[in-house]
């Protein structure tokens, strides 16, 4: 069974050309219809509220006006989202922003397992071995934050990272989109 779709954007926006003064509700909303090159007219963004602004940051609670399209394969069959669109945008297919998204999903966890092998390097290169850890939390206990600036042990889905180690050999493993092991979209380091 398919939800409904509700749209809510955060949006860290720099408060460039804004110095001194508060960011406005018109600058988010502008900055937000420029998005990504696209021209989305600005009615269709709503301000909810600025939640904090410091200096060189702010983030803004947004919305952005969004259609689906529905569908069915007959009569009787149960309705599905078949395509969205932001504001006044072209129609996408629900498949292929949901590729895009699992894609950017899939670089940053490629990014967050190269932290984990770089903090596994630090530490073997200081103490000649490999951590004694059976899970992703006993080995970040241990890495964070003397070898790994950053804390590291979901991977861009929520999923917990596996920890695989054998002698002096380790693997970290995402299930991926799907959280199940073994299914091809599955993210190694080391391959």
């Amino acid at each position: 069974m398919h939800r409904v779709i509700q749209l809510v954007v955060l949006a860290a926006v720099a408060s460039a050309g804004c110095a001194g003064s508060g960011l406005s509700h018109d600058e988010i909303r502008k900055q937000i219809a420029e998005i990504g090159g696209s021209t989305l007219v600005p009615k269709s963004v709503g301000i909810r509220r600025v939640v904090s602004q410091s200096g060189n940051r702010a983030i803004a609670e947004t919305t952005v006006e969004l259609a689906v399209q529905l569908e069915r394969t007959s009569p009787s069959a149960d309705w599905y989202i078949s395509a969205v669109r932001l504001g006044d945008q072209d129609w996408v297919s629900l498949p292929e922003l949901i590729a895009a998204f699992n894609e950017a999903r899939r670089r940053e966890t490629a990014a967050s397992l190269q932290k984990l092998a770089t903090g596994m390097a630090n530490y073997r290169q200081r103490n000649g071995s490999v951590p004694i850890a059976s899970d992703i939390v006993q080995l970040t206990d241990v890495l964070h934050p003397q070898y790994m600036p950053d804390l590291v042990r979901t991977d861009a889905w929520g999923h917990s990272i596996q920890y695989e180690v054998s002698g002096t050999n380790y693997r970290f493993r995402s299930f991926g989109s799907d959280g199940l092991r073994g299914t091809t979209d599955d993210i190694l380091l080391p391959e």
